[in-house]
């Protein structure tokens, strides 16, 4: 287990009229690699044992975008917006220059984000995500479970393990394990605004277009780490593929017997493989 855990109390930066809740720890040196979360997610959404491996070897920065949980304003519908915010607290930590990782919809925002401030990041994370566009065509039962709302803790249990991981008792066994350490963390709910306006931004940038080339992948020079497991139901694996042959300076790991939630099933080995890519040269 990592010497390092999550803060439980966060700290507050204010910024064109956002106050931005966050939690920096970890190293005290070094590029911070700032995390962008998932669709619904907040800053307790993350596995704590993975992100204490991370924090071994450099500064981590976890935060709630605006709106989300602790933040104040109101969460945009449009995931160019979200890269605008997500700049606008970068910018008002004071620092030039991070690395980040995007989950699901926080790959989708690390993406706009580079476009916009390509002289921000040195290095990316891209878990579980799609580009612009890409394969997202969910099945009945995958759309059932994303948008229900209600239910006893079973339901939301099965929901979660449905949608994260894979159907082998050992992936479910995993994601089990995996959600007692996240819900060891406190919890702060966001408002249904959020869910509502993250669902708009998400559709939008799903938006199939028959013509579409991903040319402005090519605008993302930096190198890019590229994960997902083996079936992801939820944001199909085939995107990870897309997104590797496009950007011109990527990798791809796909995690076997696992899903969308590949990163918390296999917290020590994804954690190495990204402390591996940023720390290369």
């Amino acid at each position: 287990m990592s010497k390092f855990t999550i803060p439980t109390e966060s700290s507050y930066i204010e910024a064109e009229g956002i106050r931005f809740a966050y939690r920096k720890f970890g190293q005290e040196t070094g590029i911070p690699l700032v995390f962008f979360i998932h669709f619904r997610g907040t800053m307790e959404n993350w596995d704590p044992h993975m992100i204490g491996v991370l924090a071994e070897s450099r500064p981590i920065i976890l935060f709630d975008n605006a709106g989300v949980g602790e933040s104040s304003g109101e969460t945009p519908t449009t995931i160019a917006e979200m890269a605008k915010d997500a700049a606008t607290f970068i910018k008002a930590l004071g620092l030039e220059k991070v690395d980040i990782l995007g989950f699901s919809i926080g790959g989708m925002v690390a993406q706009e984000l580079v476009l916009q401030q390509p002289n921000m990041v040195r290095r990316i994370v891209l878990a579980g995500t799609s580009p612009q566009s890409g394969v997202n065509d969910p099945r009945k039962d995958v759309y059932e479970a994303m948008t229900q709302v209600g239910g006893d803790e079973n339901d939301a249990l099965e929901n979660f393990l449905f949608l994260f991981y894979g159907p082998t008792e050992t992936s479910r066994t995993a994601g089990i394990s995996s959600l007692k350490r996240i819900l060891s963390q406190k919890k702060v709910e966001s408002s249904p605004q959020v869910s509502d306006a993250q669902y708009q931004a998400v559709s939008q940038w799903a938006e199939r277009d028959p013509e579409q080339k991903y040319d402005w992948l090519q605008k993302i020079t930096q190198p890019v780490l590229v994960t997902n497991g083996v079936k992801d139901i939820m944001v199909p694996t085939e995107n990870s593929y897309i997104l590797t042959v496009n950007l011109p300076n990527a990798q791809l790991i796909i995690y076997p017997d696992s899903g969308h939630g590949h990163l918390f099933q296999y917290p020590e080995q994804f954690a190495g493989d990204v402390n591996l890519f940023l720390d290369s040269k």
